[in-house]
């Protein structure tokens, strides 16, 4: 008999009559191959496994990372281990001031607002979750021995591992502001963020990017964009070709990254041919911002032409978000700056981040006659910005993209 299966994306539950009394097993999709996982015969653990399971399979696919059968079955035998020695070990009383409950209390209320959009749920705060879950250390008071045992793990970066102390904080501090907790708690948790200094490195080394003006040549540009399209270094189908519009895009358009992400058909006019760019989404510190108007502007028109026209057609769906990965859900990023990053390293192409499309856009139209008030216009840039920062590069002279020639 299989268990509800509008319960699961990637996988049944399936229940068999053994003279032992009834087992389970999960089996995984046709699409994954159709193994199979036993879960033992407690119906309820048995189900919130199969949970687990397929939670994680929705991030490695998010993630754009293979799915092994090996990992998965790991996965199980060790909540497995976990929950017998919970059994054994007495129940755990869970408290309000438990780091799992504030957790809860933040994800739910932020869920509810919808500001996090479900890649991001299914990759970061599902991570989170299950993190507190195998941590030891609970209780507020544990602040010191929560941090040791998150940087004391070899299988994490550094880095890695204060993003995950970023969101615990992020959580407790909001927790205390609510009153759920003494807001000395949240003020104590996020000096101890701070404390840790190459965080602020990380975030300086970031702006620089973004701001410091690193172009790439055409040549560069379109090989990239054919490499994603092509998808000539991708491992997995469809992990390279989901990016593809979204970085033409942003090529032909010269938007910033955040603009693309957060573009809805609503704000697309195919009739009148042009887009109103209007609304901002910024990952800051593991939290999904979205804001209403650009950086500098409430909004700003940019022209479709031909070839924008055509790639903005070929998009199947004219609802919600224009960009979307493969899971239909819009790019998350974070995600992104991991395949872009290692795509420009098998291509040999000197590392920047995708931000620079935008500068190499503006530059090259800058430096080629192009009336500087109109560029300023359509990438909402000042026209003092576009001189001083843009106008002093020695770059080559080219015949200007059809997409603003004759704007």
């Amino acid at each position: 008999m299989v268990v509800s299966k509008s319960d699961f994306k990637h996988l049944s539950v399936m229940t068999m009559k053994t003279k032992y009394g009834d087992m389970y097993q999960l089996r995984l999709s046709s699409a994954l191959g159709r193994k199979t996982i036993g879960l033992g015969g407690d119906r309820i653990q048995a189900l919130n496994l199969a949970l687990l399971v397929d939670d994680e399979i929705t991030r490695l696919i998010a993630l754009g990372e293979p799915i092994e059968l090996d990992s998965l079955k790991e996965m199980v035998r060790s909540e497995q281990e976990k929950l017998k020695a919970k059994k054994t070990g007495g129940i755990r009383l869970v408290e309000k001031n438990d780091l799992i409950v504030l957790w809860d209390n933040y994800v739910k209320f932020h869920t509810a607002l919808g500001v996090w959009t479900e890649t991001y749920i299914t990759s970061h705060i599902a991570l989170i979750r299950r993190l507190l879950d195998s941590c030891p250390y609970h209780k507020l008071e544990d602040k010191q021995s929560l941090i040791e045992w998150l940087f004391n793990d070899t299988n994490r970066t550094k880095k890695t591992s204060k993003s995950r102390l970023m969101l615990i904080v992020a959580a407790i501090d909001w927790n205390s502001k609510q009153g759920n907790i003494p807001r000395k708690w949240g003020i104590e948790y996020r000096d101890a963020l701070e404390s840790i200094s190459f965080k602020t490195e990380k975030k300086s080394s970031l702006i620089n990017e973004e701001n410091d003006i690193d172009i790439f040549s055409l040549k560069e540009v379109y090989q990239i964009i054919e490499a994603l399209k092509k998808e000539t270094h991708s491992r997995f189908e469809g992990r390279h070709y989901q990016y593809y519009k979204y970085v033409y895009f942003c090529w032909l358009t010269g938007c910033r990254p955040s603009e693309a992400i957060a573009l809805k058909w609503e704000n697309v006019d195919l009739a009148k041919k042009r887009i109103k760019f209007c609304e901002a989404e910024m990952n800051r510190g593991g939290l999904i911002i979205k804001k209403q108007g650009t950086k500098t502007v409430s909004h700003r028109y940019f022209p479709i032409n031909p070839e924008l026209m055509e790639l903005l057609t070929t998009i199947p769906h004219k609802k919600g978000y224009v960009f979307r990965n493969i899971q239909g859900n819009p790019i998350n990023h974070n995600v992104f700056y991991g395949v872009w990053k290692n795509l420009l390293d098998v291509m040999g192409i000197k590392y920047r981040v995708p931000y620079q499309l935008r500068h190499t856009m503006i530059s090259y139209h800058a430096n080629n006659d192009y009336p500087i008030h109109k560029l300023a216009e359509l990438v909402g840039n000042s026209e003092q910005i576009i001189k001083e920062h843009y106008l002093r590069l020695d770059i080559e002279r080219i015949s200007l993209p059809d997409v603003i020639k004759n704007y």
